[in-house]
Parts: structure tokens; sequence; C-alpha cells
């Protein structure tokens, strides 16, 4: 069971960190510069930046126009390559994405953004070790490219190696905070079964940015611990009074505590009926299985193509969550499952 726990973590933990695929200059890290004003005083610029604005907009054929007339205008090569490879990136075409990235890497071997790019393609492509490789040349070239930390360090995680997950996230935030990374490192601890440190990386990551996601983990986190109270407090924190509620009452149930976790369905569903088919269920599960083993949700797709979390048994409804009228939640997450955000 306690291997099974760790292989979704770690499942989950690369899956949602693919999800920051849509907004690609943070993902790929195309904006990052190779040297010192890499762009400056270079012809093509407005168009490389029209390209950007395009891209943003969600016109990515009008985007690789621009990106085509900057590098005829005769902006660096290695910028719009790579930007073309954000591209290709963003609308799921990872093998044309890894080809511009190489294009880019061609026109200059130390292009760090082209090789964090090339990474997340190889890794959503299924070749992982050499995704890897690729986001660790990335890192070593520009520390601060944070993005590249969280994905090398989930492919490490994934691999049963959190403590190498751990090593890689420190040494990215020693450079620079990023939350996501804090939250990552949070989960690693998780998979190593230090807890209270992966509450305080939850909590310190959820302070300075307020995602679902990343208090979703801190209640998670918090149950584990057996702080119920505070558990409900960081679900509620970005989810209304029921969902929060039942995602209690789902960490009661995997603790073992039928009496309490009958209770906490019953409060969600009388802070909100409309909630009633989710804890409903719940209810149902409860009352005729010693083991509960929730719905699987239907895995979130970070980009077209992406590879899916592996199923397996659900968790609380994760907030802001619609109230579901099949029966069954219509976001639930694994008890036992973290996310980056």
């Amino acid at each position: 069971m306690k291997e099974k726990v760790r292989a979704a973590l770690a499942a989950a933990l690369v899956a949602v960190c693919l999800a920051g695929l849509g907004g690609l200059a943070g993902c790929a890290g195309s904006k990052g510069k190779s040297g010192p004003d890499a762009l400056a005083g270079k012809p093509g610029v407005e168009a490389l930046a029209a390209g950007d604005a395009a891209l943003a907009h969600g016109d990515p054929k009008d985007a690789g126009r621009l990106y085509l007339a900057a590098l005829a205008a005769g902006a660096a090569p290695a910028v719009v390559h790579t930007r073309m490879g954000d591209l290709y990136l963003r609308v799921g075409n990872y093998p044309n994405a890894a080809m511009a990235y190489r294009a880019a890497l061609k026109a200059e071997p130390k292009h760090a953004p082209a090789l964090q790019g090339l990474g997340f393609a190889l890794y959503l492509g299924g070749a992982k070790d050499e995704a890897a490789k690729a986001l660790a040349n990335a890192l070593e070239l520009s520390p601060s490219l944070s993005r590249a930390a969280a994905l090398l360090g989930a492919i490490e995680a994934r691999e049963g190696r959190p403590e190498a997950a751990l090593a890689v996230y420190d040494k990215s935030l020693a450079v620079g905070f990023d939350p996501d990374v804090e939250n990552n490192r949070g989960i690693a601890l998780m998979l190593m079964g230090r807890t209270e440190d992966a509450v305080a990386a939850f909590s310190k990551a959820g302070a300075v940015k307020k995602s679902p996601k990343i208090a979703n983990n801190l209640g998670l986190a918090l149950c584990k611990l057996g702080r119920y109270d505070d558990a409900y407090s960081a679900f509620a924190s970005v989810a209304g009074e029921s969902t929060a509620l039942n995602n209690v009452g789902v960490c009661y149930m995997e603790a073992g505590n039928k009496a309490k976790a009958q209770e906490f369905f019953e409060r969600a569903i009388a802070a909100n009926p409309k909630f009633y088919p989710v804890a409903h269920d719940n209810l149902t599960r409860l009352s005729t299985a010693e083991e509960v083993a929730l719905p699987s949700s239907a895995p979130a797709r970070p980009a077209a193509g992406a590879p899916a979390p592996q199923p397996a048994v659900a968790k609380p409804a994760v907030a802001p969550a619609a109230p579901a009228t099949s029966g069954r939640a219509a976001t639930v997450e694994r008890l036992d499952r973290l996310e980056m955000p």
C-alpha cells in the first residue's frame, strides 16, 4: 500500500507539473536570455514580440508567421527557433517542438531556454531519460530556470528517487524562490515520510501564491498528521464549505474513522443540498465496504497529447468544484495524491 501511495504521489506530481504548459513562456522558458541583452539592438525584435503576443492570445498560426518574419528580418536564430518550439509544444506537436529546439541549439549550443524546452518536448514525447539530461544541462547553464527544476525533480520523484528530487528543488530555491517549486518540494518531502516538513513547505508556497492545488496539498498533508480542523481551514480557503467538509470526510474515511466520516459527509449535504450526489455516494460506499474505493476522476489534461496519470482510487473533491449530478464528484482528488499547480 505504501508503495502504491508513493507511486501515485509521484505520478501526480509530473502530471500537474505539465499543466503549467498552458502558459508556454513560463513553462518552457523561451523568454529566458542566453546572455545579457540577447535581443538588444537586433532587427526583427518587433516581429518577435508580436509573435509572442499572438501566441499568448491563442493564435499559434499568426504567431508562427510572425516568428518566421522575425527570423527573416535578422532576429537571433536561437531565440526564434526556441519560440517556434514553444509554439509546437503548446499545440501538442512534440516531435516538431523537439526539432525546433534542436535547431536553436545548433545555432547556439548553450542556449539554456532551448534545452529547457527540449526537456519538456522529450518528456511529453515519452523519452524521459533524454528529457532529464536536457533539463539537467539547462540548469547547469542557467540555474534560475525554475520550470526545468520543477520537471526534472518530478521525473526523479516518479522514478522513485524523492531524495534526488528534493536536491533539485533545494538547489533551484537557493537561486530564487518559486512557489510552484516549493510546492513540489513539499511533495518530495511527503514521499520521504517527512510530513511535518511538507506542511511547512506547502504553507510557505501558499503564502506567496493562492492556488487551489497548493491549498489542497496542505490540507492532505495536515490530514496525514491528524490535524483535521487545520485541514478543513486549508480546504475551505479555496473551496466552498460543502467541498471542504466532504474533503475532511474522506480524510476521516481514509484514516478508518467511519463515524467522523459519516458526520462530515452529512454536514456537506446540509451545507449545500446540491452537493448531495457527491457526499451521498461517499456515504453509500462507507456503509457497504470496510475499505472504501472512491470513483476515479478523469485525469486533468495538461496539454493535447500529454501522457495521462495512471487511474487509481479517488480522493476528496478539489476546490473549486461544481456540484456533480451523476452520483460522483465532478472533480475528485485522491487522498494520497498531491498536485503541483
